[in-house]
């Protein structure tokens, strides 16, 4: 069988084909543009290759077709739920990427109090400090309170009835929760870095299984019957497979945050990627390093400024 010329993903748009539901969230397509395709070939770790607005140079090489033979395992379908207990769950995976002490804001807050001689109304002052938790960051330190909601949030995501009028509105707020998760940088990456080393020694997890890793994506890859199958390569060189993703508003390249219900391994697929996971009713957001939101920023970069020198007197 000759290998189909692959299609480059339209930046943030969804292609669908086999998914088991027929509505997921996109933004507007932009206008067409293309690129040659990468040629194979191993380059290491995916999440140290590449950065935000890498040129293609800094791609890692990336798996364009699959193999001869290679047989892709049947969609998995889960059990509809009501649009309210997937709404609480979306919250949920929200407000874990906070920090609880300053509830995302990065900044700890005092206030003091300066009577006056004998006036009855003190005079109250205010300052401001990085938040001692998340040292100024306004995410959750903690992996552990997030890694739990976002696995129960997975397995979720294709569970919304398809014809109920609320889904729309439930991918976007979807989308939106999984986009300020995946602007968390190695908050994130500690999150899936449990799955993502079980890819990496092709411990594949059993069917419906929720999955969620960070890597750089790739151009879709064009399967039989028009199936497109998105590789994102995770550590090393291991490879999880995207099929018709219900929220895709990552870019054409460069470092996402996906996940998915696992529908299998890729069977009889004699290729240097390993065993690859394929992942359904999943999702594709960007990566990003973490912004500071703290106090102690007056030059306005987006970066803590630099403690005074000892004896500055500042």
């Amino acid at each position: 069988m000759r290998p189909v010329p692959v299609i480059l993903l339209l930046a943030c748009g969804v292609l669908f084909a086999g998914a088991p539901m027929a509505m997921a969230w996109s933004p507007a397509p932009p206008s067409d543009k293309s690129s040659g395709d990468k040629t194979s070939g191993d380059k290491g770790s995916a999440a140290g290759k590449a950065k935000d607005g890498d040129e293609d140079d800094d791609q890692p090489d990336l798996p364009t077709a699959l193999p001869e033979g290679a047989v892709v395992p049947e969609a998995v379908t889960v059990p509809p739920v009501r649009a309210d207990v997937f709404a609480g769950r979306a919250t949920a995976l929200g407000r874990m990427a906070q920090c609880p002490k300053c509830s995302g804001s990065g900044v700890k807050v005092t206030r003091h109090r300066e009577s006056q001689g004998h006036m009855k109304n003190p005079k109250i002052t205010e300052t401001k400090d990085d938040c001692p938790e998340c040292r100024g960051i306004g995410i959750c330190p903690n992996p552990g309170r997030v890694s739990p909601v976002l696995d129960s949030f997975v397995a979720l995501l294709g569970a919304l009835p398809e014809d109920a009028p609320t889904t729309p509105k439930q991918l976007d707020k979807a989308r939106q929760a999984l986009e300020r998760l995946g602007a968390t940088g190695d908050l994130v990456a500690e999150v899936t870095e449990e799955d993502g080393t079980s890819v990496a020694a092709e411990r594949i997890p059993r069917k419906g299984s929720a999955l969620a890793v960070t890597g750089i994506v790739g151009s879709p890859i064009l399967a039989a019957g028009g199936m497109r199958l998105f590789p994102v390569q995770v550590e090393g060189r291991a490879v999880v497979l995207l099929r018709a993703p219900m929220i895709n508003a990552a870019p054409p390249k460069g470092r996402v945050f996906a996940g998915g219900v696992c529908a299998g391994a890729l069977e009889n697929a004699a290729w240097r990627w390993g065993k690859s996971a394929v992942l359904d009713l999943g999702f594709m957001v960007p990566w990003k390093d973490a912004p500071y939101k703290g106090a102690a920023d007056a030059d306005g970069d987006g970066k803590p400024d630099a403690a005074p020198a000892s004896g500055s007197g500042k």
